[in-house]
């Protein structure tokens, strides 16, 4: 490996130093300093632009169906701004949304369209960068989160001592979003070590994610990969169904979301049925309702992009009841704090119908993309469960317009891409 890498290193070009650089600090900064991602996103679509820029004799091939509703849904949420309610909140993001979108797309288009060397350098560095992550987020929580304790000295001015770190009550969710996008980045690096036939790897980041997902606290990365798996193995069996009825459910669940929440029981009370579930579910039940009887409000065409803080229309908390060691307790929330925590009913809240279709099509055009490439059944699966845990996560954690989160969304997407492109003549891992 170390040798192929070297040999590599002497054909380098922009693209292939670029993304694997970023495809090496990306796990990383996911764990210790999440929004850095937004750094190293706006740098890879920089480096797109130029190698566009300078090679513009070179037509690059892309995705139409998929390029024209990323195009849709940007232009959909900024014309949003038009009849927003409220005008500094979306203002603040109208720019970063389209060239997040817009970024995201070209780096896929530049990826795809690279030779087999720089996609097979850019593979080997998102592997090496996984496993360095993995190892990381392995130390964190099997040591009481060490790392976090020295980062944390470190930031305050302390200096490093044995003492320092035990006198430091560390909280299991300081490296939540680290582990969710670990759980994202997982199924790719799965597809690319599956081309190369290393199963012993592939086996061994696939139980050590599950492993730390399980010793952290991040409840959404837990959904995520349990039905990413169950994805795999379904697309894995069932090849030829599992795409239609996955494009079946998926236009239900996006454009029935809203609805579904508020035809359940109130969810402020809901708990005294349901059986005893992870606390963070029970306040989300009543946000969703909540946000989602204010899509009935204006539902064609939303309340306007990132209102979603601004459309709390109460200034008391919310009462629910919630199950804990089987007895029945009393929790509150605020009717939406800063997001809906549900991207699939936030895209409803604030871009309507309209954003609901639009976002509905950009997905199943991804589904359409995967189902109809020539790799090999198991990436196809592999990446249909990757599909599946993003929409996951999009649907139980972080608010849909976040930079950083929509920056992972499409660095995931790029690396879905480029696995699903087999080169069988570059062998590198």
């Amino acid at each position: 490996m170390f040798s192929n890498l070297k040999n590599t290193l002497t054909k380098k070009s922009p693209i292939s130093l670029a993304f694997s650089l970023v495809g090496l600090l990306v796990p990383v900064v996911a764990l210790y300093a999440t929004k850095g991602i937004i750094i190293l996103f706006g740098f890879a679509v920089l480096v797109c632009l130029f190698v566009f820029i300078i090679k513009k004799e070179t037509r690059p091939t892309y995705p139409k169906p998929l390029g024209l509703s990323v195009l849709g849904l940007s232009v959909w949420a900024v014309a949003s701004l038009i009849w927003t309610i409220s005008t500094d909140l979306s203002w603040t993001v109208a720019h970063s949304i389209p060239v997040c979108m817009l970024g995201g797309f070209l780096i896929v288009i530049t990826l795809k369209n690279s030779n087999s060397t720089d996609q097979a350098f850019v593979c080997q560095s998102t592997v090496w960068g996984f496993f360095i992550g993995l190892g990381l987020a392995l130390i964190d929580v099997t040591t009481d989160f060490s790392i976090n304790k020295i980062i944390y000295i470190i930031k305050h001015g302390g200096v490093w001592s044995i003492a320092n770190i035990n006198d430091i009550e560390m909280p299991g969710f300081v490296i939540n979003n680290g582990v969710s996008l670990l759980a994202m980045f997982l199924w790719p690096t799965l597809m690319i070590l599956n081309s190369k036939n290393r199963h012993k790897l592939t086996f061994v980041g696939f139980i050590t994610t599950v492993y730390i997902i399980s010793k952290s606290s991040t409840f959404a990365a837990a959904v995520a990969v349990g039905f990413g798996s169950l994805s795999f193995v379904v697309a894995f069996l069932v090849p030829r169904i599992v795409y239609r009825i996955a494009a079946i459910g998926l236009t239900l669940l996006i454009l029935g979301i809203p609805f579904a929440m508020n035809a359940l029981p109130d969810a402020r009370t809901i708990g005294k049925d349901l059986p005893e579930l992870s606390y963070s579910v029970y306040p989300r039940l009543v946000i969703w309702q909540y946000a989602s009887n204010l899509v009935l409000e204006k539902p064609l065409i939303g309340h306007g992009i990132r209102t979603s803080r601004g459309l709390n229309k109460t200034d008391t908390k919310i009462p629910f009841v919630y199950r804990e060691n089987e007895e029945i307790h009393r929790g509150n929330t605020e009717a939406i704090p800063l997001h809906p925590h549900n991207g699939l009913i936030q895209i409803w809240l604030e871009l309507g119908a309209g954003g609901a279709v639009l976002g509905l099509v950009l997905i199943l055009c991804i589904l359409w993309n995967i189902s109809k490439s020539l790799a090999p059944q198991t990436g196809k699966a592999l990446a249909f469960a990757a599909l599946t845990c993003s929409i996951c996560l999009v649907s139980v954690s972080y608010g849909l317009w976040q930079s950083w989160w929509l920056a992972s969304l499409w660095l995931q997407g790029s690396l879905m891409t480029l696995s699903l492109v087999s080169r069988e003549d570059t062998k590198l891992l």
